[in-house]
């Protein structure tokens, strides 16, 4: 559950807001309270490091986590000092990270994140950048050479797509399932 107003943005994107922190208190709580005893984890987002301050952050997740949140999040940590200042701040409360390429967090090592406390770390646009620089080679060579053949770049043939996907899955449910012949 998060702190920010509508619309929502990426935790990284400038110009974000966000509700008041009593307001998303009153959230979380009611969230915990539906959830009970179901053994959902609920993670408690913050995103007013920017727009408030570490400090306030800090404030705003220590309330989440009393409120009923298993895991804090504050979005966005802009330096390594910002993320062992959170580290020193929630020493035995489990944190979550979020690691993005180019965002404005530090990328770091999973083990010195696990060192920081971080029980959860998400890497979730990784492979969406990657697929992107690939497809962006890929039509290059296409436009310049007018086919893909001799393209160098990682690509897959079509029977490696169709294990990709479970094809071969699919056509044995079809098997299993297509009486019309009968």
């Amino acid at each position: 559950l998060e702190d920010q107003e509508w619309p929502k943005k990426c935790g990284h994107f400038a110009g974000k807001r966000v509700i008041p922190m009593a307001e998303h208190v009153e959230k979380v709580r009611a969230a915990a309270e539906a959830c009970g005893d179901s053994g959902l984890v609920m993670i408690g987002r913050t995103d007013a490091r920017a727009p408030c301050g570490l400090d306030e952050a800090i404030t705003r997740g220590h309330a989440y986590y009393e409120a009923g949140a298993d895991i804090v999040f504050i979005e966005a940590p802009q330096n390594i000092e910002d993320l062992q200042t959170i580290a020193n701040a929630f020493e035995g409360i489990p944190l979550f990270a979020n690691m993005i390429e180019g965002g404005r967090t530090p990328l770091l090592p999973a083990e010195k994140l696990r060192e920081l406390g971080c029980k959860i770390v998400v890497y979730p646009l990784s492979g969406l950048f990657s697929a992107a620089a690939v497809i962006g080679s890929c039509l290059q060579h296409l436009r310049e050479h007018g086919t893909t053949e001799g393209f160098e770049g990682p690509i897959l043939s079509f029977s490696e797509f169709e294990q990709v996907v479970e094809v071969p899955k699919y056509r044995a449910q079809e098997d299993q399932f297509d009486h019309a012949a009968e």
